[in-house]
This record gives structure tokens, C-alpha cells and sequence, in this order.
């Protein structure tokens, strides 16, 4: 009797203990993280069988890995479809080389600097060559047209207003991969176009990159994440910000950088100046 009594109460603990763990599980289970990215932004960000991978894809594994309680998934469209994603809610986050600009910065929330970009003006070899963009206004250099949502766009919109007696020939279009547009550049179509140097790099040994050159470099850019503006996103932003802050000191993200893109941006006359200036 006492043992049938002793074994009872032992079941019963048993099945109080897997009750609270059943209750107790889902109040710890990892919030997930709708990431979007652009398709055809190498070495940046790579669509693979495994995920993003490329420089933005390791380094939200590591904010992944680093944030438990969060869980990121990454979805590749077009740059287009990122910004309407984001804007509605869709999408979270939006991953890639989103330098500042004032109205998605007042639109998005946007987390400290995840990167730094050493910009170059890619040209033919045997082309017309500039080492600035009032070069290229004052040259009257033809330019590729850029897509009027990557940042590359308002960079030399800025650069027009700034300067309006010397603008450069700027014209938008749609979506643009990096290839198809310095492809333009190689065949002579037009004489230059603006990109990172890590860009230019990614297809310098294809049959239209070696017919290709950069300039050395004309400005570093800081790139973010931006985010959905709601309350659980302002919470993610302060998690993601404090893991940044941690990447970027201890070297991790220099280490990408070296990994990725061809050389240490970090390491650039005015990098310290240049990195995370618009948070």
C-alpha cells in the first residue's frame, strides 16, 4: 500500500513537472525575423542552398547565432519589392548596402552601421576616365542609369543638387543587377558607373570585367539595416544595435570585410569619420 502510494505521487510530480515544461516552452520559443534582400548583390549578399551567405549573410548568422531570442529568415526578391515588403510590413528587415538617405531614414526605423563602403567609378580600360564625379559632370561622362530605390541614386541626386552648375547626366530606371550594368560600361554603351569597389571586384575576371577598370576612391558610405516601424521592431533595433556595437569592436565585422571585399575598408583614410555617421 505504501509503495502503490509512493509510486503515485512520483507519477503525479512527474506529470506536474512535464506540465509546467509544456506551458513553460512556448513563452521561450525564439521570435522569428522576416529579413529581406535583393537579389544579384554580390559579394554582399549571396542566395545560397544554405541561406544568405556573402557579407550581410554571415554576419546576420552571427547576429543570429548571437540573439537566441530571435530567429531570422532571410527571403530574396527585387530591391523593389524589399522597400514595398518593409513598408507594409511584410518584411521586418531589409538587408543590403542601404546607405543614409533622410526620408527612409524618417520612414524606417535603422540600426547602427553594419558596414563601410569604399565607393569607385568603374570604366573601360580604353575609355574616358574621371577620379571624382565633378569630373564626371565636367567631362560630360555618360552614366549608367541607377535604379531610383538603391542608394547609389541618391547619392549622385545629392551630388546634382549640391552642385548645380555641374551636374552629371543622372537618369533612373528600374532593377538592375551589378553585372548587367557594368556589362553597358564594358560594351561602351555609356563611359562610367558608380559602385563599391567590392562590386567591381566580384566581376573582374568575366569576359566583360576584364575589360574593365576603377578609379581610386571617391568616398566611404556606411550601410544599415532599416526596419518596420512598430513596437516589437523599436525592441529588435535596440537588440540588433547592441550586437553591432559588439561586432564592430571586438573586429568581427573587419574581418568580413577582409573576408569579402577585397581589401579592409576599415583601414581607409576617413573610415573612423565615415563609419556610422547618420545614427
Amino acid at each position: 500500500m505504501k509503495l502503490s502510494r509512493l509510486i503515485n505521487r512520483v507519477a503525479l510530480t512527474g506529470l506536474t513537472i512535464l506540465g509546467l515544461s509544456t506551458i513553460a516552452g512556448p513563452a521561450s520559443a525564439a521570435t522569428t525575423v522576416r529579413v529581406a534582400a535583393p537579389n544579384g548583390n554580390s559579394p554582399y549578399i549571396i542566395n545560397t542552398d544554405h541561406g544568405a551567405g556573402g557579407y550581410y549573410g554571415e554576419l546576420l548568422k552571427k547576429i543570429d547565432q548571437d540573439l537566441p531570442q530571435y530567429k531570422f529568415k532571410t527571403t530574396f526578391t527585387s530591391q523593389n519589392a524589399v522597400f514595398a515588403g518593409l513598408q507594409s510590413g511584410k518584411y521586418n528587415v531589409a538587408m543590403s548596402n542601404f546607405w543614409y538617405n533622410k526620408e527612409r531614414f524618417n520612414n524606417y526605423y535603422h540600426t547602427r552601421a553594419n558596414g563601410l563602403d569604399d565607393l569607385r567609378l568603374v570604366e573601360r580600360k580604353n575609355g574616358k576616365k574621371a577620379n571624382s564625379l565633378a569630373e564626371v559632370a565636367k567631362k560630360k561622362l555618360t552614366v549608367v542609369p541607377v535604379s531610383t530605390s538603391d542608394a547609389r541614386y541618391s547619392l549622385l541626386a545629392n551630388y546634382n543638387q549640391q552642385h548645380p552648375n555641374n551636374k552629371i547626366n543622372l537618369k533612373g530606371i528600374g532593377d538592375q543587377t551589378t553585372g548587367d550594368a557594368l556589362k553597358q560600361v564594358a560594351s561602351g554603351k555609356y563611359d562610367v558607373a558608380v559602385y563599391p569597389y567590392a562590386a567591381y571586384k566580384s566581376v573582374q575576371t568575366t569576359a566583360a570585367g576584364k575589360n574593365l577598370t576603377a578609379s581610386k576612391s571617391i568616398g566611404l558610405q556606411s550601410s544599415y539595416f532599416l526596419l518596420h516601424k512598430s513596437a516589437s521592431n523599436k525592441k529588435l533595433t535596440k537588440a540588433m544595435n547592441k550586437e553591432l556595437q559588439k561586432l564592430h569592436d571586438d573586429g568581427y565585422m573587419e574581418k568580413l570585410t577582409k573576408k569579402y571585399l577585397y581589401e579592409n575598408t576599415f583601414k581607409l583614410p576617413g573610415a573612423q569619420k565615415a563609419f556610422n555617421a547618420h545614427n
